[in-house]
């Protein structure tokens, strides 16, 4: 793998969990009404994120 991607990979991992993040804080200050939305959200957000988690060599 080159190190473009591995930069590449490394940002989109790193935006991703500032994207969980925020949906985090979000359902915290506002309520059970965001869950609705929120919850499926970062579901899809975790599951983009988890086969660029599994391509590294060890």
């Amino acid at each position: 793998m080159s190190a473009n991607s591995k930069k590449s990979m490394n940002w989109t991992i790193v935006l991703m969990t500032i994207v969980l993040i925020f949906f985090g804080l979000v359902a915290l200050f506002g309520g059970e009404k965001w869950l609705v939305l929120l919850i499926p959200a970062a579901v899809f957000v975790w599951h983009t994120a988890r086969p660029m988690l599994r391509t590294g060599r060890n």
